[in-house]
């Protein structure tokens, strides 16, 4: 499951795109669930935030961060790692990801949150087509 966040929630593409088992599927949905309580962010703006659209809402930010961390991504610093999957991801998703993981790397914000949004804003502008949150 942590390969399955990591894939949506950094690289922002599509459950569809990935092809991702049925049982997977219902482990994202559980998630979404749990980050958007806990984040507090209202479900219209996850629903928005796709083909490089990133709404400028706090709170998303916040939803983001929730899916590094249960996915073990992002430090105490705030630093996201993105390296660690990208050998089991398809050719041609893991050039994509690493492209834009090495244009975007960690942008930091003033809090964890706010570098959340801003690398994951990175990665919505660099490779726009098919990026969604899940």
């Amino acid at each position: 499951m942590k390969i399955v966040l990591m894939v949506l929630g950094v690289v922002g593409l599509s459950l569809a795109a990935l092809e991702i088992p049925e049982h997977l599927k219902a482990a994202v949905k559980i998630m979404r669930k749990a980050c958007l309580v806990e984040s507090g962010v209202d479900e219209k703006y996850v629903n928005q935030s796709r083909d490089g659209n990133l709404p400028d809402v706090p709170k998303l930010g916040c939803y983001i961060l929730c899916f590094f961390e249960h996915a073990g991504m992002i430090e105490e610093d705030g630093t996201i790692h993105f390296n660690d999957v990208l050998h089991l991801l398809s050719p041609s998703l893991a050039e994509t990801a690493k492209y834009v993981s090495e244009e975007c790397k960690t942008i930091h914000g003033d809090t964890r949150c706010d570098t959340a949004w801003l690398t994951t804003k990175c990665f919505f502008e660099k490779a726009p087509e098919g990026s969604e949150l899940p």
